[in-house]
């Protein structure tokens, strides 16, 4: 992908959001029951293989969760976060998929986030009709945090940051992701 053209996706998701980021915060921040939240945005990955790393890189970032909230102040989740760039017609990809502990300090709309499981690479081109992938596949750990405004009383959006690390076979690898996350709170009804 184009990095202007991701770059102007993300300012344009961003400023589409200034109204519900307005007018958020009207509805307390509620957590318990099932959740799902999606992050769109960009990052930065650093790459090494037994030698000297590489220069960072910015590319797209995004992150997908599902959980259930235990009690207001904390959710277990499957959290999945991970970095992409195409460089000289190859498509790049960093991934983390992790058991995560997200906790929410007092009522605010703070969230802190911790997480381990599995790291992920791949690497695949396309040339005609044939597309070559290669993949890796190692330990991998996740940390972040973010802050939720709520938009109604099941949903929110708001930044987020993630820090993923992994080891694998072939390489080390670790991204920082700055995102936009929406989530939504299956809350039954009082």
């Amino acid at each position: 992908m184009n990095r202007r053209l991701i770059s102007t996706g993300v300012a344009l998701f961003l400023i589409a959001s200034i109204p519900a980021l307005c007018s958020a915060e009207s509805h307390p921040s509620t957590r318990q029951g099932w959740l799902l939240g999606f992050g769109f945005g960009g990052g930065s990955a650093g790459f090494s293989g037994g030698g000297p790393s590489t220069d960072r890189e910015a590319g797209a970032a995004g992150s997908f969760r599902v959980g259930y909230a235990l009690q207001p102040e904390m959710s277990l989740e499957l959290y999945s976060n991970g970095w992409a760039k195409e460089m000289s017609s190859v498509t790049y990809t960093l991934s983390t998929v992790t058991a995560a502990v997200n906790y929410f300090p007092g009522a605010s709309g703070l969230a802190l986030r911790a997480g381990i499981g599995f790291g992920g690479s791949t690497a695949g081109s396309t040339s005609g009709n044939t597309t070559t992938t290669t993949s890796d596949t190692g330990f991998g750990l996740t940390v972040g945090a973010g802050y939720e405004f709520r938009v109604t009383r099941t949903f929110a959006i708001g930044p987020q940051v993630d820090y993923g690390w992994m080891t694998l076979d072939a390489l080390d690898a670790d991204y920082v992701n700055l995102c936009l996350g929406i989530t939504w709170y299956f809350i039954p009804k009082s």
